[in-house]
């Protein structure tokens, strides 16, 4: 697919990766004190590994996209946020720029963790596009699931080392018994790097 696309997240996940209660266990906290300071790193930790511009950038809990394109080629188009779930629409304007609709029966859907792609079935006729940027609109849904649990645990133990280490080390350079952190710990940056999108071991 052509690098010219639209991406826009239609509906953000309901849900973190990692919840409160798992940090509180790992940080041993068993006061209610500081809940909104962890739901804050939380946040913070989710969005530094998430889609669409995260570390890792794979979506992580359900969440629902747009993507908009010229049409397909070669009756293919890539899906850039993977794992996807499911195609839950597939919408194009035609030659006379009117919205028609696709089934998405027509298409297989492959694809694992790092990649997703549509390609055309044989049987399917292909219709023309009008000119336009986004000619093709396909919704889909993409996550590991839709809670904490549904996460490998590789990298629900990356964001739970994290969020832990942010919240013992609270501005951007903390400094304690002659020691000055200023990277993430490398067991953080080992999981970050197996899980990112394209990582090849």
């Amino acid at each position: 697919m052509s690098e010219h696309y639209l991406l826009k997240r239609v509906t953000a996940p309901v849900n973190f990766p990692v919840t409160v209660d798992q940090i509180k266990l790992d940080l041993r906290l068993q006061y209610d004190a500081e809940d909104s300071i962890i739901t804050s790193i939380i946040q913070a930790a989710t969005d530094y590994v998430d889609v669409p511009r995260g570390v890792i950038n794979k979506a992580l809990i359900t969440q629902t996209w747009k993507l908009s394109a010229r049409g397909f080629d070669n009756g293919r188009i890539d899906i850039p946020v993977s794992p996807v779930q499911s195609i839950e629409s597939i919408e194009y304007f035609d030659v006379n720029d009117e919205v028609q609709t696709i089934d998405a029966d027509n298409f297989y859907l492959y694809g694992d963790e790092d990649s997703a792609w549509l390609q055309a079935k044989t049987a399917f006729a292909m219709p023309a596009f009008f000119d336009r940027l986004d000619a093709v609109n396909i919704t889909f849904i993409a996550g590991f699931g839709d809670t904490a649990e549904d996460i490998p645990a590789s990298i629900s133990q990356a964001l739970r080392m994290l969020c832990a280490f942010w919240f013992e080390n609270r501005s951007a350079v903390a400094v304690g018994a002659g020691l000055v952190v200023t990277e993430l710990p490398l067991a953080v940056q080992s999981l970050i790097s197996i899980n990112r999108k394209g990582w090849v071991g």
